[in-house]
């Protein structure tokens, strides 16, 4: 194996010193030199000093030879380098499943689930589409028919009825079918009923705008009490097609022998007078703004409150971890003086409250991000709603799912300063994986929770009450850790290149430590060997 440049130096400067001492101790015995035909010029004084310096210039050579590194030995230390990066990564996503899990504890599936609970199928907006399904999200604009059939409606249903008789007859005619019958026995019928254009937008208006659509004549028509009893809330074409209560396997519209050519003009008239009752566009966007509003600032509220307290707590959860873990290996009241279990844990505490009091201002910041989130995940929920139904728990995925897509925008818009696009790109793209496994952990919770809640009742009935607070642990730590392995691989995918920036930023940081520490180590050994030159007394020496 070839020498290296240090064991040379090594090998020279003992021989060096080696021949310092043999010359000193010669000293009192050497000839003089300086007449001619001296001890130097015998021929083995000659051949001494030219196999002295053959032997000196060898080891110059030797010294100064350039070093050669072998592309394979450069691939095995770039490979051994790799490794470690990758040991590393692993090392933090163990650390990433820590923090998730913790995440998970305290965010979504724990201040969420209280969040929660306020919430509402359907969202905080009544919308037409839920009206129609019986869903309000207020009391107020449930359907009531004394809204609609108050006085002011008696009072005209009376006289339209009376403007309706056949003279000296008491009989009426049959608007829908066009037969007669008798007085007593009709009924005045709302063409579009109460309900229906409650429904359809008239839970948006005043008491005293319902009262007028439902005292107006032009939406009135006289007909048997049999058919308005049967007909109720319904739509008038869907009752007509719809099969009779009798059990004849009649139509309603054939069991009651009503006309086309009667029924489609009342039908007509009903509609034309709903439209121009119903609130205008400009009505209905006064409502949902100043409902979305509202509601949207008690959701931000409620959202903001759910990230701070969740960052707090989690830094809690975190830093009594820690605690327990140094505890663990370092003992009980390390680095105190024989201190008590309750001073110890004082210590702890105070630790671990001072972390937490730090993190004041990223509390603050995720409030105002989570108020954001939250009134615009609101006004999203609203928007849905208009067209499908949302139930309770879609209502907190769409509120954790705009939060992580407003989290990624933010980040991949406005990176911080001194991170990349790519390097944004690749946070914003981890952000949205983990609120997409939030999201699914989410819908799944209610099939932990009935599992859960079997299984207890079944082999653990005393445990029974807890199923829910522990599916929610469940669920969480299960979805930490799959967020945790998500992010993970997509790292390893490296779609945007940063891990392999990363990676070769470490590599070269390595490889430029490694070589400064060289030259520190070189440039030691050469001050000493200059050091140890300068101290010879050569005046001496040559003496």
């Amino acid at each position: 194996m070839k020498p290296s440049r240090t064991e040379l130096y090594r090998q020279q400067k003992t021989k060096l010193e080696a021949m310092r001492k043999s010359r000193a101790d010669a000293a009192p015995y050497r000839v003089n030199t300086d007449v001619e035909g001296g001890a130097d010029d015998t021929p083995l004084a000659h051949a001494t000093l030219a196999a002295f310096d053959a032997e000196d210039s060898a080891e110059t050579a030797a010294w100064q030879a350039p070093v050669n590194v072998s592309v394979r030995e450069t691939a095995k230390l770039v490979a051994k380098l790799r490794t470690r990066w990758d040991e590393e990564r692993m090392n933090l996503l163990l650390g990433d499943c820590r923090q998730s899990v913790l995440r998970g504890i305290a965010g979504p599936f724990g201040l969420g689930r209280v969040v929660a609970a306020a919430d509402k199928a359907g969202g905080n907006v009544t919308t037409a589409h839920n009206a129609r399904q019986d869903m309000y999200a207020r009391e107020e604009d449930a359907y009531r028919r004394e809204d609609y059939a108050g006085q002011a409606y008696k009072d005209a249903r009376g006289q339209y009825a009376d403007g309706k008789i056949i003279p000296n007859a008491q009989m009426i005619i049959d608007e829908y079918s066009g037969g007669l019958i008798d007085y007593a026995d009709a009924d005045c019928d709302h063409i579009v009923s109460a309900k229906q254009y409650h429904q359809s937008g008239g839970f948006m208006q005043k008491k005293d705008r319902k009262e007028a659509f439902g005292a107006d004549p032009e939406n009135f028509a006289m007909t048997a009490g049999s058919a308005n009893r049967s007909k109720q809330h319904k739509d008038f074409k869907d009752w007509h097609a719809s099969d009779a209560s009798d059990g004849s396997g009649r139509s309603n519209k054939e069991r009651h022998g009503h006309d086309n050519r009667r029924v489609t003009p009342a039908i007509n008239r009903g509609e034309a007078t709903a439209a121009r009752h119903a609130p205008t566009g400009g009505e209905q966007a006064a409502y949902y703004g100043k409902r979305a509003a509202a509601t949207g600032v008690a959701e931000g509220a409620k959202m903001g409150l759910q990230q701070s307290v969740g960052l707090l707590l989690m830094e809690f959860l975190t830093a009594s971890f820690d605690e327990i873990m140094d505890a663990y290996k370092r003992g009980i009241g390390a680095g105190m003086d024989k201190p008590s279990f309750l001073q110890a844990l004082g210590t702890w505490l105070g630790r671990v409250a001072k972390r937490v009091a730090a993190k004041w201002k990223d509390a603050v910041a995720a409030f105002k991000a989570g108020a954001i989130s939250g009134f615009l995940s609101n006004l999203v929920t609203m928007l849905v709603n208009m067209l499908a139904t949302t139930g309770k728990r879609m209502v907190r995925v769409i509120r954790e799912g705009v939060m992580s897509i407003l989290s990624a925008l933010k980040l991949a818009l406005f990176p911080p300063k001194g991170m990349t696009r790519a390097q944004a790109g690749d946070a914003a793209l981890k952000l949205l994986a983990t609120g997409l496994t939030t999201s699914l952990g989410i819908l799944a919770e209610d099939v932990v929770e009935k599992a859960v809640a079997g299984f207890f009742a079944t082999h653990l009935s005393v445990l029974a009450p807890i199923a829910a607070p522990v599916s929610a642990v469940l669920v969480a730590t299960m979805t930490g850790i799959a967020s945790a392995l998500l992010v993970y691989w997509l790292e390893r995918l490296d779609f945007f290149g940063v891990r392999q920036e990363r990676e070769h930023a470490m590599v070269l940081e390595e490889l430029n430590r490694a070589i400064a520490d060289g030259e520190k180590r070189m440039g030691r050994l050469a001050k000493a060997s200059q050091a140890s030159l300068d101290d010879i007394d050569w005046e001496a020496a040559a003496a």
